[in-house]
């Protein structure tokens, strides 16, 4: 190694390091890098998130790396086009308002819930929908609206309000986890790629409040097909939560999935 050039040194010392890398998308998809990649030429496949840095990779007895660790997340770069992603053209029709009613509100119209100031309630939004009431509103405000990637990925929103009682006493129910499942049993359960809380604040007349969150989360269509396919007459269940405890469980229906356009 001695006698070499510092620049086939340098080679040699890479691909010594080099490993196979497996990258997980946020929809769940894993992926290799179908062959070893040194140090050197990790950026010419992956870049990292803007403000994230790559920890030293930890060393086995012998030298060698003994696993490639990283305690951030490493962004593939992204593709020009991908089968999880709408097309431009069916963005260009989302936009102009095709779709706009591919989406269905779900009450729990239970007796205990009916007393209170907000049932229990999920909405559920295709991608079209979110992109047309998007696009809808930002034309009200005179404003240009420009879909994020995220707006055009082929995914299911679903946004989770909790029950709110009549008086402040009574308080509201923070949401913070909604889970897709084939059955009661949860055979097969997938969860969401992405969750965002949404402030919720109820005031009585005399200036009490009472805090509590809905969540807003996103599935990868990919996934709901995989829990409609495992499901009962596809009919799949949409289970909410508060901490631990599962206030309300949703009945994807048949007739919730044609208003959808579910296919």
């Amino acid at each position: 190694m001695r006698r070499l050039t510092p620049e086939a040194r340098a080679m040699i010392e890479d691909a010594q390091k080099a490993a196979t890398i497996l990258v997980q998308f946020e929809d769940g998809t894993q992926l290799d890098s179908c062959g070893p990649i040194g140090p050197n030429k990790l950026s010419n496949y992956f870049e990292l998130a803007p403000g994230q840095t790559l920890q030293p990779v930890a060393q086995g007895p012998t030298g060698a790396p003994a696993t490639l660790i990283s305690s951030t997340v490493v962004t593939p770069k992204p593709l020009t086009q991908s089968a999880n992603v709408l097309s431009d053209d069916q963005v260009k029709l989302a936009l102009n308002g095709k779709g706009r009613d591919h989406w269905v509100l779900i009450q729990d119209m239970g007796l205990m819930a009916a007393q209170g100031n907000q049932v229990p309630t999920i909405t559920l939004y295709m991608p079209e929908a979110v992109l047309a009431i998007r696009a809808e509103a930002a034309k009200k405000q005179f404003i240009q609206y420009k879909p994020s990637e995220e707006d055009k990925r082929r995914s299911l929103m679903i946004v989770a309000q909790g029950y709110a009682g009549k008086t402040i006493t009574e308080g509201c129910t923070s949401i913070t986890r909604v889970v897709l499942l084939s059955d009661p049993s949860g055979d097969v359960v997938k969860e969401a790629y992405l969750s965002e809380p949404l402030a919720e604040v109820w005031r009585n007349n005399f200036g009490a409040t009472s805090r509590c969150q809905a969540l807003r989360t996103m599935f990868s269509l990919d996934d709901v097909r995989k829990v409609r396919a495992a499901a009962p007459n596809g009919e799949f269940l949409v289970a909410v939560f508060s901490g631990s405890v599962n206030t309300k469980t949703y009945k994807i229906k048949r007739k919730h999935q044609s208003k959808l356009d579910l296919d």
